[in-house]
């Protein structure tokens, strides 16, 4: 059966509005973690980074299927890219390139935060290491004025006898 240039395009909606809505769940996570950051709340931060890796998944199968489709419609149109495709009875390019647009644009938006993420994660790595430096420093102090073999005196004789 031979598919038509709008039975791309259709598909290709579909395929981006999934990838939309991944790009979506990604930006909230990633907003969730800039808090958890924040708050120094380590421990969700894992199941966020799963989430995110699940997400990241679904996005590279979509980018997959999204490319077969793309170059079987340049094929049949003769195009190489979507702002040449200028024929106004193939319905649904205004509203693929305004879902590309989208995607673009969340695409911008998680890659500010994932890099204030990652500026915020070294500064809070930086203070663990610091903080944990100190404990061990604590720990040797401690350990110096507690030494138990410190504390034990040395016996003299002393010969009465002269």
């Amino acid at each position: 059966m031979e598919i038509t240039p709008e039975g791309y395009i259709e598909r290709l909606i579909e395929i981006s509005s999934k990838k939309d809505g991944c790009l979506k769940e990604i930006l909230h996570l990633t907003r969730t973690q800039s808090e958890l950051i924040n708050e120094d709340g380590l421990d969700g931060l894992q199941k966020l980074i799963d989430d995110k890796q699940r997400m990241i998944e679904e996005i590279n199968k979509a980018d997959e299927d999204f490319n077969v489709y793309f170059t079987r419609l340049k094929q049949k149109l003769g195009v190489s890219n979507l702002d040449e495709i200028n024929d106004p009875k193939i319905k649904g390019v205004k509203e693929l390139q305004e879902i590309i647009a989208r995607i673009m644009k969340l695409v911008g938006e998680i890659s500010e935060l994932e890099n204030q993420n990652i500026i915020k994660a070294k500064n809070l790595l930086n203070d663990f290491g610091s903080k944990i430096k100190s404990i061990n420093e604590g720990k040797k102090v401690n350990n110096a004025y507690n030494n138990s073999s410190a504390m034990v005196s040395t016996s003299y004789y002393f010969d009465k006898k002269k």
